[in-house]
């Protein structure tokens, strides 16, 4: 029987395998794909998920829709633990697209269930029925934060390094690309439409999502994105999205 190395499952035909794992930051995986689409949920801490030219930041209290062989990367800051379910094509009434669900004491009790089944459970009629009623209750998409990345592999790799925490100034940018300063800022512009000013802003706040959804204080997240007060740190983050850290907290159900 294949194994699905980066899943960690054996495909045996069952409709819907679960399985929960555990990973170190170095032993997250780099992006890839499944044959099965999957449900991932992160119970202990925020992740981000990078899909395609999005990156869904998601708080402990949402899981993800990952469609079939749509690549994806789930990261976080420190050691987590992978709550997933990967269901056959078409085996799921789940958009075609990755898609965030908000998780209440149900849902979360349905994946816990189905996650840690065997194979000799998945042959019960109760998993099917158990199945059923969690794509029922997941019919209820909700809005996460997202951050778009950037088509051009240049831009991307520089977005990525930014979220991880990476400060590099234009110029470094620039001859680590072997571009000039102003071919970089039209890059940045036309796949962006931002300035790199702009853009730089960005990324630094996304640094501090993660934290505020953690339930992490303002402070703790100002720093998080390079901010030496977080009064500057509030006001750039209100201007950005027209709210506040705390009312974003607030909206995320911490």
């Amino acid at each position: 029987m294949q194994r699905d190395e980066i899943g960690g499952f054996v495909e045996d035909g069952s409709p819907v395998i679960g399985r929960v794992t555990s990973f170190t930051p170095g032993t997250m995986p780099e992006a890839h794909a499944h044959w099965r689409g999957q449900i991932a949920w992160c119970p202990d801490r925020p992740v981000t998920i990078e899909t395609g030219r999005r990156l869904h930041l998601l708080s402990p209290g949402m899981a993800i829709w990952l469609p079939p062989t749509h690549r994806h990367r789930i990261r976080a800051e420190g050691a987590r633990k992978s709550v997933n379910l990967y269901t056959r094509p078409a085996a799921a009434p789940l958009p075609k697209n990755p898609t965030p669900f908000p998780l209440e004491a149900l849902e979360t009790e349905l994946l816990r269930t189905l996650a840690g089944s065997s194979r000799a459970d998945r042959q019960e009629p109760a998993f099917a029925r158990l199945t059923a009623v969690l794509w029922d209750r997941l019919a209820r998409p909700a809005p996460a934060p997202t951050l778009p990345l950037p088509a051009d592999p240049r831009l991307r790799r520089i977005a990525l390094a930014h979220l991880d925490g990476a400060d590099q100034s234009l110029d470094y940018w620039a001859g680590a690309l072997a571009l000039s300063r102003r071919s970089l800022q039209r890059l940045v512009r036309r796949d962006t439409g931002q300035s790199w000013a702009t853009w730089m802003r960005d990324l630094r706040l996304a640094r501090a999502i993660a934290p505020l959804m953690a339930g992490k204080s303002v402070q703790h997240a100002a720093h998080a994105a390079g901010y030496a007060t977080a009064s500057g740190f509030v006001a750039a983050f209100h201007a950005a999205h027209g709210i506040t850290p705390g009312q974003l907290q607030r909206r995320m159900e911490i």
